[in-house]
C-alpha cells in the first residue's frame, strides 16, 4: 500500500511538472528564424538567437536565410516561419497594409527590439557636398529595388531640407552595398548607409578623400521623420575610430530599428518563455554577437513599436516592470491601426 501512494505521488509530480512546461515544448518543437541571405548581419543574429533558443529552451532551432525580409514577414503571417527578423520600417508597412503588403498583417507580433541601425546619406568628401541641401541638383540614389521600405525612408531624410525627387536626379540601386558602389565609381553624388557597414569603412579607407556622412536638415526631428515612415527617427553620432566617416560632433543622421518578430503560430506561453531566455541572456549574447551592444538590456523594448508586441511578451514586460502606460498607448494605437 505504501508503496503504491509512492507511485502515485510520483505520477502526480511527473504529472504536474509535465504541465508546467507542456505548452512551449507542445507548441514550439521547432523554430524557423527568418533573415537576410547568409553573411548579412541578420544571418549571424538568426544563427544566435537559434543557437540560445536550443540550449536554453531545448527547441530544435534554425536560421532560414530569404532574399530578404519582405519575402518572409508574408510567410510569418501564414503560419510557415515561427520567427523573423524585421526592420521597424518594414513591420509598420506591414501593419499597415501598405506596399509591397497586399493586406493589413494582423498575426505577427513583436517581441523585441534587438539592433539599432544608424542610417544616413553618404557622399564623397571631395565632393564638397556637407548638407541635405547641397543635395539639390545631384545624382541621388533614392529607390531600392530590394526594399521598398527605404525608398520612403531616403525620401523621408531628404525632406528635411526640402528635397523632393523633383530636385533630384533620383536614381535607383540594387541595395545599400551597391549603392556605396555607385558613390565610390561615381555613378552617384549620394546614396544611403547603414553606418555600422564592414563596406563603408572599407571604402572610406579606400578613396581618396574618404568618405562623409550628410546630416539631416533643418526639420530633421523625431516626429518629422515618423509622419512619413513609422519606425524611422533620429540620432546623434560624433566622429570617432568606429566612425571615421562623421565629420564633427552630435551630428544629426536617421536611424530604425531591427524586431525579433513573432508569426501566427507563436502562442502567449510560448512568447513569454522566448522573450524571458531573451532578457535574461542578453548580457551573453551581447558578448558573442557585437550588433547586439547598441542594445541595452531594457532598450529590448521601446515605446514607438511599429509592430504589437505580442500578449505573451506584455506579460513578461509587465512582470518586470517595463511595460508602461505609454506603452499601453502605443500597443491600443497600432492595433487599431491594423485592425486587431
Amino acid at each position: 500500500m505504501k508503496f503504491s501512494k509512492t507511485i502515485l505521488a510520483s505520477a502526480l509530480v511527473l504529472a504536474f511538472g509535465f504541465v508546467a512546461v507542456q505548452p512551449a515544448e507542445a507548441k514550439l518543437r521547432r523554430i524557423t528564424i527568418g533573415s537576410n541571405p547568409a553573411g548579412s548581419v541578420y544571418f549571424l543574429l538568426a544563427s544566435g538567437f537559434a543557437k540560445l533558443f536550443q540550449e536554453k529552451m531545448s527547441i530544435r532551432s534554425t536560421a532560414q536565410p530569404h532574399a530578404g525580409s519582405s519575402v518572409y514577414l508574408p510567410l510569418m503571417e501564414a503560419g510557415e516561419i515561427t520567427l523573423g527578423l524585421n526592420n521597424s520600417l518594414d513591420s509598420g508597412m506591414a501593419v499597415e497594409g501598405q506596399e509591397p503588403y497586399k493586406s493589413k498583417f494582423t498575426k505577427v507580433r513583436m517581441l523585441a527590439r534587438i539592433w539599432i541601425l544608424p542610417y544616413a546619406y553618404m557622399v564623397k568628401d571631395s565632393s564638397g557636398i556637407k548638407t541635405m541641401a547641397d543635395l539639390a541638383g545631384k545624382n541621388v540614389a533614392v529607390k531600392v529595388k530590394t526594399n521598398v521600405s527605404l525608398r520612403r525612408a531616403n525620401e523621408a531624410m531628404l525632406a528635411t531640407a526640402d528635397i523632393t525627387p523633383a530636385k533630384i536626379n533620383a536614381l535607383d540601386s540594387g541595395g545599400v552595398v551597391a549603392g556605396i558602389n555607385m558613390v565610390v565609381q561615381d555613378r552617384a553624388h549620394a546614396a544611403t548607409v547603414a553606418l555600422a557597414m564592414p563596406a563603408m569603412r572599407k571604402n572610406h579607407a579606400a578613396v581618396p578623400g574618404g568618405l562623409r556622412i550628410v546630416p539631416l536638415g533643418p526639420k530633421g526631428t523625431d516626429d518629422f521623420l515618423g509622419a512619413r515612415m513609422p519606425g524611422l527617427y533620429t540620432m546623434k553620432v560624433s566622429h570617432s575610430k568606429r566612425f571615421p566617416f562623421v565629420k564633427g560632433e552630435n551630428v544629426t543622421i536617421g536611424a530604425f530599428d531591427t524586431y525579433m518578430n513573432a508569426g501566427s503560430t507563436v502562442a502567449e506561453e510560448d512568447a513569454y518563455a522566448m522573450v524571458k531566455t531573451m532578457h535574461t541572456n542578453w548580457k551573453e549574447m551581447q558578448e558573442q554577437y557585437p550588433p547586439l551592444r547598441s542594445t541595452p538590456v531594457k532598450g529590448i523594448l521601446i515605446d514607438n513599436f511599429t509592430m504589437p508586441v505580442h500578449e505573451g511578451a506584455v506579460k513578461y514586460y509587465k512582470e518586470i516592470g517595463l511595460w508602461t502606460d505609454k506603452h499601453e498607448a502605443r500597443q491600443k494605437a497600432r492595433l487599431a491601426i491594423g485592425g486587431s
